[in-house]
């Protein structure tokens, strides 16, 4: 022992002692029995799988947005004067029939208006009559005077003779020529005064108009001192008071209608992008072929139609009618905006059911276009825009989608998806391409599957 520890000093142990383990390691290797390897093939995993059926679907897209009314009325006042009557009932939230008197303003000053208004009207008239009847007298006095002229004329004719053969005085010769110049005279008058007669009878007939739209204000300011409700309305705000002096243009109430309600419903970009689709082309084709855009008759084209809820809330729905598409895009929360309208949602009032649709409310509103060809599948069969798909010999095939259309408990597909293709609906993971499958047929959601599209018939 002592002495192979004195061995274990020198020099040459190290390289003895690596050769004997380099060899002993070598030994253990060649007398090591040879493994062998055995491939096991991987077990056929069962998934459950659905059948694709083309169908006939109206695609709908989902939006939100608040209640507006249709009509709104800002109530001012139109003449001046002091407020001597408002009808008890109006206060904030009172519901009113058409032609509710709600105001009334001191109309004495407006009646006095209206009374010399028409008395100036009457003068008026009257000046025109005399000035018509004045034109007549001219042409009469001008007949006249134009046959007085005449006679004149050859009386003094006459007397020129007998001048000259000395019958008649130089005297009298001038005293005849005296009265034709007197007479012409009076036919140039008459001449003048026909001319100017019209330029008169135009300036009566301008103030006749004055007179009668001076009457016609008198009659508007007096009607103006009454304040009715021109539609079933409700008010939302009252500003004056009983004995208050009000000035033109003073806020007196501010009122809405009740016989229509619009929604600016906000919907995605992306979504609204492929909800278009569905939308006929051949109405496109005409409404570019148009010089003017008629929205009406393209969105009856589109066939469009929606129905809104109150978001969150158990209320029944009303069907509402497709008005026009907002004229911008939202850039902020890139939205496209669908104005859609509800009719008469105060009649026929259950406020646990059917409450009115009231200014604010949150609505939920789902658009819904022409029917379609599509294929559709369960939402939940989608894997981040990967459905699996079983191929002809039970392989897993990993298809990735794009246009999807969210629809609901479904999805539909407008491309790389047929009738006949089969879809996984089960899970499995790993879900590796080529990897084997038994298909089991899913008559559960086979079955949901129906009932979904029943649904959106």
């Amino acid at each position: 022992m002592l002495e192979f520890k004195q061995f274990l000093k020198t020099k040459k142990a190290l390289p003895i002692l690596a050769a004997s383990g380099f060899i002993l390691m070598m030994l253990i290797i060649k007398l090591q029995p040879s493994l062998d390897h055995n491939i096991t093939e991987r077990p056929s995993i069962a998934v459950n799988y659905i059948e694709l059926k083309e169908q006939q679907l109206k695609p709908e897209i989902i939006g939100y947005g608040t209640v507006k009314p249709d009509l709104g009325l800002q109530a001012k006042a139109e003449v001046t004067g002091r407020i001597t009557y408002i009808n008890p009932d109006l206060k904030k939230g009172e519901i009113f029939p058409k032609d509710t008197l709600l105001l009334q303003i001191d109309d004495k000053d407006y009646k006095l208006q209206l009374k010399q208004a028409e008395a100036d009207l009457i003068a008026t008239e009257a000046k025109l009559k005399e000035m018509e009847i004045n034109i007549e007298n001219n042409k009469l006095d001008l007949s006249i005077a134009g046959e007085k002229l005449n006679v004149r004329e050859k009386e003094y004719a006459r007397l020129v003779k007998l001048r000259k053969n000395g019958s008649v005085s130089q005297s009298t010769l001038e005293k005849e020529k005296q009265n034709l110049l007197q007479q012409k005279q009076e036919m140039q008058q008459l001449k003048n005064k026909q001319t100017t007669l019209p330029s008169q009878l135009e300036v009566v007939k301008a103030q006749l108009e004055i007179s009668k739209a001076k009457l016609q204000k008198s009659l508007r300011d007096l009607e103006r001192t009454s304040i009715y409700l021109k539609f079933n309305g409700r008010i939302n705000d009252v500003f004056t008071e009983l004995d208050q002096f009000v000035a033109t243009g003073t806020p007196l109430f501010n009122a809405f209608g009740l016989e229509k309600i619009i929604i600016n419903a906000q919907f995605p970009v992306d979504q609204f992008r492929l909800f278009a689709k569905s939308f006929n082309d051949k109405s496109l084709q005409t409404t570019k072929a148009d010089s003017v855009l008629n929205m009406t008759d393209l969105l009856q084209s589109f066939g469009l139609t929606a129905v809104v809820e109150v978001a969150g809330s158990g209320f029944n729905n009303w069907t509402a009618k497709v008005e026009r598409f907002s004229d911008s895009l939202d850039p902020l929360s890139r939205t496209v905006g669908v104005i859609v309208s509800v009719e008469d949602s105060y009649k026929h009032i259950n406020p646990g059911s059917s409450p009115p649709l009231l200014e604010g409310m949150y609505m939920k509103v789902y658009l819904k276009g022409a029917a379609i060809r599509t294929v559709a599948l369960p939402r939940y069969s989608l894997h981040q825009n990967q459905v699996y798909l079983i191929t002809n010999d039970n392989k897993l095939k990993r298809l990735t989608l794009n246009n999807i259309q969210y629809q609901g408990s479904l999805v539909l597909i407008d491309n790389l998806l047929k009738t006949g293709d089969r879809i996984i609906t089960s899970d499995v993971f790993p879900a590796v391409n080529g990897m084997d499958v038994t298909p089991l047929l899913d008559e559960i959601t086979t079955n949901q599957m129906n009932e979904w599209l029943g649904a959106q018939q």
